[in-house]
């Protein structure tokens, strides 16, 4: 483009003069087809100046990651790049639990999450990318803790090829529908899907290195992790697993255990634009904390998604076993009905239709009413001679309604009615607003 630059220059130049000598002839459109010329070349000059600043980047998901945290990659070589995202919501706790008892929930407000990509192309191969993010309003001060400040991704990539890439750092590990793709404009509903929560801990992220790539229609990354933490002492950025879940065994690399190695990796396909399916798998030898057990932990999950003329579905199931539940429980401390599950699962699906795909011009804009279902009990088998808790088998619908004036911001509206088979569920409707940048 920079060598039209001089033509483009002299263009206008020999097209200005013309244009007051012919304001006063009564040719009136064939002046106005000349000052539109003028306009247009005049762009086009400010576009050369400018470059790529002139026009905005569009963001869309690449390679396992949302669409701000994939900006980096539409930058220019040997540039700076800087995005975002953030949520602010609001939670209406129903007053009664699911037994009609008073259920003391007190209803709130949350800067929920602010969070910052910054990223740095060095060339056409080879690039940074991090996410720090800002929970709750941040880390409080002396023992008032609102929140946290923390590191969610960090890492060098290697992309001399298409097919074939690396990473290198703090990695989001590539399970599930929302782990990767976590930012608010990607999904429906306030709130994430709680079966990517309870059974895949989201966001979840360890330090490693893995590859990743593209061939046909089909993508692939294939990462070696971290350890999970299963015992509260096996790390003092972990509390060990729970009979919550493997959630608590995260140690999001602060001082990882990597006495073994975890391997995680999944595989999509994408047989037609709109429609993809894949699955995940997460083998791991959980830090034992010097316990004399070893605890095996496998986690696979099946997802897939579907977009075609503003219908939307996606959906996913996962299960978890836990090796030795019996031991760790006794390193753990747990007894009763508070055994950590040797067996856990959970699925969900989810449909959604954008009501202004009916109109001839929505002008960027969408308004789309959706429905999540979802089932997950994190004790769904516990070792011989401990029991169950009721309150971790659960059932939660969730009907809401998702408006964007344009893509980059979400608004969000929803009810959700949540079950378990203790009955001590609390019901609570939630207010949203997501942004990217």
């Amino acid at each position: 483009m920079k060598q039209n630059l001089p033509a483009v220059l002299c263009a206008a130049l020999l097209l200005a003069p013309a244009v007051p000598a012919l304001a006063a002839d009564a040719a009136g459109p064939r002046l106005s087809e000349l000052e539109q010329k003028v306009d247009a070349l005049t762009q086009e000059i400010e576009k050369l100046k400018l470059g790529e600043t002139a026009a905005p980047q569009e963001l869309k998901p690449q390679d396992g990651l949302g669409p701000a945290a994939a900006k980096v990659y539409g930058a220019r070589p040997d540039k700076l790049s800087l995005g975002g995202y953030g949520e602010i919501v609001y939670i209406g706790a129903s007053r009664r639990r699911q037994d009609g008892n008073p259920s003391g929930a007190k209803r709130q407000s949350d800067l929920q999450r602010l969070v910052l990509y910054v990223g740095h192309k060095f060339n056409d191969w080879l690039l940074f990318n991090s996410e720090l993010e800002f929970e709750h309003g941040g880390s409080g001060e002396g023992a008032k803790i609102r929140g946290e400040v923390a590191v969610e991704q960090a890492y060098i990539e290697a992309r001399p090829w298409r097919a074939l890439g690396a990473r290198v750092g703090n990695l989001l590990v590539p399970l599930g529908l929302i782990n990767e793709i976590h930012e608010p404009t990607s999904f429906h509903g306030v709130q994430r899907p709680n079966v990517e929560r309870s059974i895949i801990p989201s966001t979840w992220h360890e330090n490693g290195v893995g590859v990743l790539g593209d061939i046909g229609p089909v993508s692939y990354r294939s990462y070696l992790l971290s350890n999970l933490s299963a015992v509260a002492s096996a790390s003092p950025a972990a509390d060990g697993f729970t009979a919550s879940g493997i959630r608590g065994g995260r140690t999001a690399g602060s001082r990882s255990p990597s006495n073994d190695i975890a391997w995680a990796s999944r595989v999509d396909v994408t047989p037609i634009p709109g429609v993809t399916a894949g699955a995940g798998l997460y083998l791991d030898r959980a830090d034992t904390g010097g316990a004399a057990s070893s605890f095996p932990v496998t986690l696979w999950e099946a997802h897939a998604s579907a977009d075609w003329r503003g219908a939307s579905l996606r959906g996913l199931y996962a299960q978890t076993s836990v090796g030795n539940a019996d031991a760790l429980n006794a390193a753990q401390g747990f007894v009763g009905n508070t055994s950590v599950g040797g067996r856990q699962f959970g699925g969900y699906a989810e449909g959604a239709f954008d009501v202004l795909t009916l109109l001839r011009d929505a002008k960027g804009q969408s308004l789309s009413p959706f429905f999540r279902y979802e089932r997950f009990d994190t004790q769904w088998k516990v070792p011989a001679g401990f029991s169950k808790n009721p309150a971790n088998s659960r059932v939660e619908y969730t009907l809401g309604l998702t408006y964007k004036p344009i893509s980059r911001l979400a608004l969000k509206l929803d009810q959700q009615w949540k079950l378990n088979q203790a009955r001590t569920s609390v019901n609570q409707w939630n207010f949203g607003v997501g942004y990217i940048f």
